[in-house]
Formats: structure tokens, C-alpha cells, sequence
């Protein structure tokens, strides 16, 4: 065998280092970066840091994307402009249900009303709420032998349900100081633990998620201020403060099974009677909207973060304050909802259009509702259900599977949110008795918005805080939710 000829001197040298150089590459990036950014100093060598990142991670995508998360629940759009919600890589509708239910004689305003999670009133270590109520299926409003217990969670399961809606998290976060202990009745509702194995069971044994929210300081919830003061975007130390409920939220959560999403507010764009002033300061909200989507992605980056505003219908109000902002101070922000009430013909497709075409995300209404009860007729829940259905219709047609957009349906709706999983007698006047309102609607037949009567479900007369009374709008979406295909 021929021996290799023999190279000059010189040649030799620059040979050798070659060969260890290519060895240093090969089994050591971390010496190449060295090498490299030494290199990059003394001859201006540009790209080459870029290169052996790609070189270190064949896989990352391209143009300076950063590599994709393996993230549990996403928001897809589609090559039509569509948009759909997955849940470990699976197709989500959200067929939802606001579930804040309140025991009769409970008030935020005396206040007593306590977190439905720690009900246990019976001592028997069974919350009374998920696992206790029962049904009244002949009306009579008396607990017959043939009624057995039978819980919420499993009504809410029969009905088809997959997500409830918590309006705000309560913590004992360390982090969170006196920031729920200003306002008694604050306190008295959020300032413990959250019942994460409730939630746990909620989602393990009945398939259903939640959909985690924080007021940011609506009705001064989260914000660390007194009624009296009231929350103001513009305060630096109201919105720390409500950066640190919101994390609180995220890191007492973030991993468990249950979450769906992070949802930022409850239509404050609109509700300057409950104490904010995002009407006032729509572009400090916005901007405090896209700190907090910010702050949650960094903590947890498997979860999507939605914003939740109000369309103003019911209030002659500017239903696209904010939203016309988020362009430029929300980009992290995943998805938006909606607050909206209208009339029974269903919804006005302004919202998806607008949406569509301001700030291009997912949209899902997050509260929908129509009380069973008016002033020309009495105890109505026909027109509730009437209500309902084609609510449920108009967010069938503005999915990513009936995408015309010359028929105003734009593909990028991803469910809905049921106000209300039943009635709450302290929504307006005595907590002791089923009120009637003056309070005006602009979409009701009698021009009254009906608070205390929005559920699918009641309690009846009240002779038992645990009985429940199905309603029609309950068999509606039994009906229609428990179907394979979606459908109205």
C-alpha cells in the first residue's frame, strides 16, 4: 500500500489545525461559539452565529422564529382565514357555562356570599354544589324518595357541557400581600386557595375544563383598592397590583389539567359602573392587557391568553374601544371574547366582522344569556329558550366549518359561555326572594333586564338552596350539545 506523499512544511501545520478544528466543531458547539464570537471580534465575520444555531438545532424553524412549544391547548388559524381552538391537538368548541352559583340569602354587598368551591355546609367533606343538589323533576318543590342527589357537575356533564367559566381565581399566592383584604367581601370570596382538587375531579371524572379569569380590578377585584377608590389604569400601583393577582393565578394553575385558557377582565372596556376606567383610558388598558399576555407567556407558555370585553349594546356604549388598540399594545393576546346581549333574533355579526378585521384572532363569547321571565307574562321560559337558540345558531354559523363571508358568517368563532347555570337571588335586591326588575334592557319584550332569572336552571320557590329545576334552554343545549357533529 502507498504511503501518503509527503506535504511541505507549512502546508502540514495549516493541515493539522484544520483537521482539529473540524474535530472541535464536530464534538464541541460550545467551543465553537467561543471560538466563533473571538473570530466574529477580529474579523467581522457576519451570520456565522446564526449558522452554528442552526447548525446546534437542525430543526428550528427559519427566519428567526423561535422553536415551537409543545403547548396543551392552541389556536390555529387556517389556510381560509378560519380559526379553531385545540385541546392536545384536537378540535375544541367551547360549550360553556358561567358557573358562579350562589347559595339563597348569600350577598357580595352585606357581605356573606362565599366561594361556591368550599360548600360544605352538612360537614359531610362533600362540596354541596358539585356533588349534592338534586332535581325537581315533578316541580312540586319538595325532595321526593324518587329524587335522588345527584350533584351540578353531573348536570352539567348530562347537559353536554365541556367548560364553565370562574370569573376570578381566589389565592393564597404568598406574592399577593393585602391585595385581597382590602373590601370584606372580597376576602371573604378570594382570599384562600383555590379548590384544585374539586377542579381536579371536575375535569377527571366529568370532562370538563375551566376557563380561568381575573376581573383586573372590575369591580375592584384583583386591584388591591377600596370600593370608595375605585380602580384607575393609569395608577402604577394598581396595575402592579394587578400584575401580581394575575400571576398569582397563573403559577398556582399552570399546571394543572383543568385549565383551557387564561381570560383577562370582564368587559371593563364598558363597565365604568363597576368601578375601573377603561371607558376613560382605553389605551392605558390596552397597554396593561398586553404586559399581563406578556407576563403569562413567560410563566406559562402551553396555555393561550384571551381578553374579555363587552359590545356595549346594552349600554349604547363603544363595544371597539380597546379592541382597536390591541393591534398596537396586545399582540401576545391569543384570543378575544365577548360579553353580548341582543335581541331574539340572535347576534349582530358586527363583533366577528370587526374582530376579523381590526385585530384578526378567535373569537368566543363569553357570556350570552336571556332571563325566563317578563313583566307582560310572568315566568317565560319559552322566551328564554327561544332566546338561547338562536344565539347558539348565529355561534354554530360564524365557526371555521360555515365560513361565507358573503353571507356574514367569518369562520372564526370557537363557542360560547352560558349565563347563567342558575338563578342568583342576590343579583337584584333581597338575597331572601326571587326579585322581579325595574332595571331597563334594550333587548327584552318588556324592556327590563330580569337578573335574578337568567339560569338554565332555578331553585324553585326556595323551599331547598340545592334543588334545581330544569328549564327548557337545558334540554335545548342537552339536545344539541351532546350531538357527534356540531350543530344548532
Amino acid at each position: 500500500m502507498d504511503m501518503p506523499s509527503k506535504k511541505p512544511w507549512l502546508e502540514q501545520v495549516l493541515y493539522v489545525m484544520w483537521v482539529l478544528t473540524a474535530l472541535i466543531l464536530s464534538f464541541s458547539f460550545l467551543s465553537a461559539d467561543i471560538f466563533l464570537n473571538k473570530a466574529k471580534k477580529v474579523l467581522n465575520l457576519s451570520g456565522v452565529e446564526d449558522r452554528i444555531k442552526e447548525l446546534k438545532n437542525p430543526s428550528s424553524p427559519a427566519n428567526g422564529e423561535e422553536e415551537p412549544i409543545d403547548a396543551r391547548v392552541t389556536v390555529k388559524k387556517n389556510p381560509d382565514g378560519t380559526w379553531q381552538l385545540f385541546v392536545d391537538d384536537k378540535p375544541f368548541f367551547i360549550k360553556g357555562m358561567i358557573f358562579n352559583p350562589a347559595k339563597i340569602g348569600e350577598d357580595p354587598g352585606i357581605p356573606n356570599l362565599r366561594d361556591w368551591m368550599l360548600y360544605d355546609d352538612n360537614a359531610n367533606s362533600t362540596n354541596d354544589i358539585a356533588f349534592e343538589t338534586w332535581v325537581d323533576t315533578n316541580l312540586n318543590n319538595i325532595k321526593d324518595a324518587t329524587e335522588p342527589l345527584v350533584g351540578d357537575f353531573q348536570l352539567l356533564k348530562d347537559m353536554g357541557c365541556n367548560t364553565i367559566r370562574l370569573y376570578h381565581v381566589p389565592s393564597d399566592n404568598p406574592i399577593l400581600g393585602n391585595i385581597y383584604k382590602i373590601e370584606p367581601g372580597v376576602q371573604l370570596q378570594y382570599d384562600h386557595a383555590v379548590n384544585k382538587s374539586l377542579l381536579r375531579k371536575l375535569y377527571n371524572d366529568y370532562g370538563i375544563m375551566v376557563i380561568m379569569s381575573h376581573f383586573l380590578g372590575s369591580w375592584t377585584i384583583g386591584a388591591g383598592v377600596s370600593w370608595a377608590e375605585g380602580c384607575d389604569y393609569t395608577n402604577s400601583t394598581h396595575r402592579e397590583n394587578i400584575k401580581t393577582s394575575v400571576r398569582a393565578m397563573v403559577l398556582d394553575n399552570k399546571d394543572e389539567p383543568y385549565v383551557l385558557m387564561w381570560l383577562l377582565g370582564n368587559e371593563n372596556n364598558i363597565a365604568d359602573f363597576s368601578k375601573c376606567n377603561a371607558v376613560q383610558h382605553p389605551v392605558a388598558y390596552a397597554q396593561l392587557i398586553g404586559e399581563l399576555a406578556r407576563m403569562i407567556k413567560e410563566i406559562d407558555p402551553h396555555h393561550p391568553v384571551a381578553v374579555c370585553d363587552g359590545d356595549g349594546y346594552r349600554w349604547f356604549a363603544d363595544p371597539f374601544n380597546t379592541l382597536r388598540e390591541y393591534p398596537d399594545y396586545a399582540q401576545a393576546v391569543d384570543i378575544v371574547a365577548f360579553n353580548s346581549y341582543h335581541g331574539s333574533n340572535g347576534f349582530n355579526p358586527y363583533i366577528c366582522s370587526n374582530v376579523k378585521y381590526t385585530f384578526d384572532r378567535p373569537i368566543f363569547y363569553s357570556e350570552y344569556g336571556m332571563f325566563a321571565y317578563d313583566n307582560n307574562v310572568g315566568y317565560d321560559e319559552m322566551l328564554q329558550k327561544k332566546y338561547h337558540t338562536n344565539y347558539w345558531k348565529d355561534i354554530v354559523l360564524q365557526s371555521a366549518s360555515n365560513l361565507n363571508i358573503p353571507q356574514e358568517q367569518y369562520g372564526n368563532c370557537i363557542g360560547g359561555v352560558v349565563f347563567d347555570w342558575c338563578d342568583r337571588w342576590h343579583m337584584d335586591g333581597n338575597p331572601w326572594a326571587h326579585d322581579v326588575s325595574t332595571n331597563p334592557a334594550t333587548y327584552s319584550p318588556d324592556g327590563l333586564r330580569h337578573e335574578e332569572w337568567f339560569g338554565v336552571t332555578s331553585m324553585g320557590i326556595g323551599s331547598d338552596t340545592l334543588m334545581r329545576q330544569k328549564r327548557s334552554a337545558y334540554d335545548y343545549y342537552k339536545n344539541v350539545w351532546n350531538r357527534t357533529n356540531l350543530t344548532y
